[in-house]
């Protein structure tokens, strides 16, 4: 591979022109499809096959008109006079009149409880009662079911409205619609209310500052010219890499027009391939300096690419396989984020090995032009020599003091991350919601004011559905209620499927945690019925998934009883459903990233405790960087975030991935320099070899790796910039991992293991180095006919 990857890079820095054209007529290419065939993306979590969505089947079948009460475009507008105050005085009915009817106005909207929500609440609570108690039910219990549908609060203080954008969901809402609630509620805030609006039809469409991307590119800039000297040479990778990432995201806008992507999608394709652009251009940057010392340029730049290119082959393809690899877990929206990124690190990878050296075939002479005095070798102020960086470097320096205490270092960082990653074990996760939004959103506060006039669990409802067409008549349980159902409700069958509902609302009302269930609807022929269940807890809390837990273990005893088939949905059920999907696909990938990265190490350094400790060191960094990510974000240490919230479900498994790929670049780069300069000496003296091959190649490799680890650092950090809270997480997160697994693991834990162990660091069983394929990722044959 690396005498094909040599030709390639020698014949783009010749033909330089028709390299940089070819790919900037692929950027226009793909610019023009994307801007003609886009379409908008959604930001639905859903996931095919779960019992919650199974139950959303069922509801659409039995119940037509009621349409997709997970996706529906629903609006709460909440209204709440100040401390001690009504809102049924004269002020603030008009105010609330003024609200609501613009709204009406403006919309068209109607419904049962659209309106003002103290007339609302008069009407629809004698309606219940009326209804219910027509039925059979007795007073009393009919009364607790219009109690519980209240849109006035008991005090008067806070109350609600609810409606549907004129839309086909939540992800279809205009913007201009929601512009009408936004001017809406500022009557009424001018009249002295507070008005809040929340639900699934008003949340914000997402916005990304590209401020972020910027500030990632300057840090990269300023770490460039650190790294090379030169402004000439720092412009080549950052120029690369917008293109990559460019083409990439426009094939990721392209995409939507035969896939609905998620909105998350192409941020993390940017911000994943952003990091990774820069990267892989500047060891190839770097490399190229190093071989154009004693080679003619085109021969340097195919060097480069065929030695430091194989590197990035590799550890492309690392990346590359570990994005796709979500796939295995099953989750649609997951496995379009895993090949969206994937596709953008391909591209990354092509950039580099082809856009690089043509690049640097057109700066020609000036490609490391525009020194900077004093920095990275070059002669001081005043023309002093400049310092040798590869006998008097930092990475030298820092190598050797590893060498005398390698014990210390390993125990540190092994006791160091281990010990971070203890607060894994409070990991909360959850989809993002009105009731983990920042506190300063509008969402938040509807939720917030919801909860304290009618209880949490009016943010998180449960929906049933029964689905009567196989009652058993003849089922004992049945029998009490069917005899106290007049006969003019029908036959058997209608008693027994009327029985049955009655029955279900009984059983999960008395599931400890639900603090109501009622029947809300039966289809005309009595063969289905909906019923809701209120929690007493809010859908951010532990205790309201193990109600719902209990809640469908009731309905599995009520289905054996009767004969019925009961589903468990809503939004707060698909979302649980779908975190837990994601946190049972989570150990199974783990073992196939971990496992793969450990057969391909091995095919890279043919060596057994290599990989192991590769391995073993990315399962510290990433515990350790999802513990102080669980710290900041969920338990709000040191107040660094002003809504501390659950985990986003998909960062866990996403996070594994990244950052799996990304470890594995890191040591490719840099392990690759120790078994260059192993190769070299392993005849003269095993144990001394390693020692020496082993600082050597860091020396070597330490002060690139170094700088990539900075930029892709900044780069991720710099998304904490970002408005939604779950970009931010995954800057902070992916940041944090990157810092941990370079500097502690890569840079400390790896040297020390191979001070200790030796010669069995390099130590293979020679059945096994036969049966694995060669592959000459350091390019020593290559170096071997340039010598």
């Amino acid at each position: 591979m690396a005498k094909l990857l040599y030709k390639l890079g020698r014949w783009s820095y010749l033909h330089k022109w028709r390299v940089i054209v070819a790919w900037l007529l692929l950027l226009g290419a793909a610019a023009a499809a994307a801007l003609s065939l886009m379409r908008p993306f959604t930001s639905e979590f859903a996931i095919e096959g779960t019992p919650a969505i199974d139950a959303l089947t069922a509801v659409e079948e039995n119940f037509p008109d009621a349409g997709n009460v997970a996706t529906a475009p629903s609006v709460n507008v909440v209204f709440a006079a100040p401390e001690g105050q009504r809102l049924d005085t004269p002020e603030y009915m008009a105010a609330v009149d003024a609200t609501v009817n613009y709204i009406h106005d403006h919309l068209g909207v109607d419904g049962q409880r659209f309106g003002n929500p103290v007339t609302v609440n008069r009407d629809l609570q004698a309606s219940v009662i009326e209804q219910m108690t027509d039925m059979g039910m007795p007073a009393e219990s009919a009364k607790a079911d219009a109690h519980n549908l209240r849109t006035l609060s008991d005090d008067g203080r806070i109350g609600y409205t609810t409606f549907d954008f004129n839309a086909e969901s939540s992800m279809s809402v205009e913007q201009a619609d929601r512009d009408v609630v936004t001017q809406a509620m500022q009557l009424g805030r001018d009249a002295g209310l507070e008005v809040e609006a929340g639900g699934a039809g008003f949340g914000d469409p997402i916005a990304v500052k590209t401020t972020s991307e910027m500030v990632g590119l300057g840090v990269a800039f300023v770490v460039l010219v650190v790294t090379f000297g030169s402004l000439a040479a720092s412009i080549i990778p950052l120029l690369s890499a917008v293109v990559g990432v460019g083409i990439g995201a426009l094939l990721v806008l392209l995409t939507t027009h035969w896939v609905d992507l998620n909105n998350v999608t192409p941020v993390l394709a940017v911000m994943i391939g952003l990091a990774v652009g820069i990267d892989y251009a500047l060891f190839i940057l770097s490399r190229f300096r190093q071989e154009s010392r004693t080679l003619p340029p085109d021969q340097a730049a195919g060097m480069a690419v065929g030695t430091a290119g194989s590197s990035v082959v590799f550890a492309g393809t690392t990346v590359f396989t570990a994005l796709v690899a979500l796939a295995l877990a099953r989750i649609e929206f997951l496995t379009w984020m895993g090949f969206a990124a994937a596709a953008t690190v391909l591209i990354a990878v092509l950039v580099a090995l082809t856009l690089v050296p043509a690049l640097l075939g057109a700066w020609g002479s000036k490609a490391f032009a525009g020194k900077v005095p004093g920095v990275a070798g070059n002669p001081g102020p005043g023309k002093r020599p400049g310092k040798d960086l590869d006998q008097n470097s930092m990475g030298r320096r820092w190598v050797r003091v590893v060498e005398k205490v390698p014990g210390l270092v390993m125990a540190v960082v092994v006791l160091g991350l281990g010990a971070l990653t203890l607060p894994v074990l409070d990991l909360e996760m959850a989809l993002p919601s009105d009731s983990t939004s920042n506190h300063d959103t509008t969402q938040r506060k509807s939720a917030d004011l919801m909860a304290e006039g009618f209880g949490p669990g009016v943010n998180a409802p449960l929906l049933l559905v029964v689905d009567a067409h196989t009652v058993n008549p003849g089922a004992e349980i049945l029998q009490p209620y069917m005899s106290a159902i007049p006969d003019s409700a029908g036959g058997d069958a209608e008693k027994a499927a009327l029985a049955s509902f009655l029955y279900a609302v009984g059983q999960v009302g008395s599931v400890n945690g639900i603090a109501h269930a009622q029947l809300i609807g039966a289809n005309d022929d009595l063969t289905a019925a909906q019923i809701l269940a209120t929690p007493e807890g809010g859908p951010e809390e532990e205790y309201t998934l193990d109600v719902a837990h209990g809640v469908r273990e009731v309905t599995r005893q009520v289905e054996d009883a009767t004969g019925t088939d009961i589903g468990l949905t809503g939004l707060t059920a698909v979302q649980m459903d779908i975190t837990e999907e994601l946190a049972n696909a989570m150990p199974l990938y783990l073992t196939i990233v971990v496992g793969l990265a450990i057969v391909l190490l091995m095919i890279v350094f043919r060596s057994i405790m290599v990989p192991l400790v590769a391995g073993l060191g990315f399962l510290l960094s990433v515990g350790a960087a999802f513990g102080v990510t669980v710290l900041v974000f969920q338990e709000g240490l040191f107040g660094l975030v002003n809504t501390p919230a659950p985990i986003l479900s998909f960062l866990p498994i996403f996070m594994i991935g990244v950052t799996f790929g990304l470890a594995m670049d890191y040591q490719v780069f840099l392990v690759t320099r120790m078994r260059e300069a192993y190769l070299r000496r392993k005849d003269v003296d095993t144990q001394r070899a390693v020692h020496e091959s082993t600082i050597d190649g860091f020396a070597q490799g330490a002060r690139v790796v170094t700088a990539a680890a900075v930029i892709m650092i900044a780069v991720f950090i710099a998304f904490l910039d970002q408005p939604l809270p779950f970009i931010q997480i995954f800057g902070f997160a992916l940041g944090v991992a990157v810092l941990f697994d370079a500097f502690f693991v890569r840079m400390s834990l790896v040297p020390a293991t191979m001070f200790i162990l030796g010669r069995a660091t390099w130590w293979m069983p020679k059945w096994l180095d036969r049966l694995l394929p060669e592959v000459d990722v350091e390019g020593t044959e290559l170096e071997g006919e340039h010598a």
